[in-house]
């Protein structure tokens, strides 16, 4: 698939989370999975064996570690920004912010399963969760055996990026409990 990039279009049109939900609606995606970055719709890949079973073995984990203080929302939309709607693999939000009218603004910690993604978890995405002020954001690097964490958002961008090994254990600074050995875990 192209990129807007790639084709140089003289007019991108960019579209509003509102304008997104009445497309849904309309069936304009239907059998895709979708997600809106800054105005763009974004296709993903099927996802494969690897990512899908990495999300499988972290959900248990997770739902256990932050018990009933946080909600651990797997692949659901995260309202970023007026133009942005991503479903990362994870976002762990506080559970006593609720709102049945829209989705969370904002996560305490989000966290990516990248195979396929990896060139948009760690550019378009890392952006987009700094700039909704999302604290602690990782990408697991599934080739690599790897995890990108980003922490301290500042204008925009995170200040502190460091990559960490699978070998070393993974503790969040904002989740208090959420504590990970990707190594054990996923068997590598």
């Amino acid at each position: 698939m192209l990129t807007t990039a790639e084709v140089a279009p003289q007019h991108v049109w960019r579209i509003s989370r509102e304008r997104y939900h009445q497309l849904a609606e309309l069936g304009a995606f239907e059998g895709r999975r979708v997600q809106l970055l800054f105005g763009s719709v974004v296709e993903m890949n099927a996802m494969g064996s690897p990512p899908a079973m990495a999300i499988r073995l972290l959900t248990r984990q997770l739902v256990m570690q932050t018990g009933a203080a946080f909600d651990v929302l797997v692949q659901l939309p995260l309202g970023a920004s007026d133009d942005s709607e991503p479903e990362p693999d994870f976002a762990i939000v506080p559970s006593a912010e609720r709102d049945l009218h829209d989705h969370p603004r904002t996560a305490r910690l989000v966290i990516e399963v990248a195979e396929s993604s990896l060139k948009l978890d760690l550019g378009p995405k890392a952006l987009l969760y700094a700039s909704c002020k999302v604290p602690e954001y990782w990408v697991i690097d599934l080739t690599a055996r790897r995890t990108v964490v980003h922490r301290s958002p500042r204008k925009g961008r995170y200040s502190r990026v460091q990559s960490v090994p699978w070998s070393h254990a993974l503790k969040s600074t904002s989740v208090p409990g959420v504590s990970v050995k990707l190594g054990e875990l996923l068997g590598h």
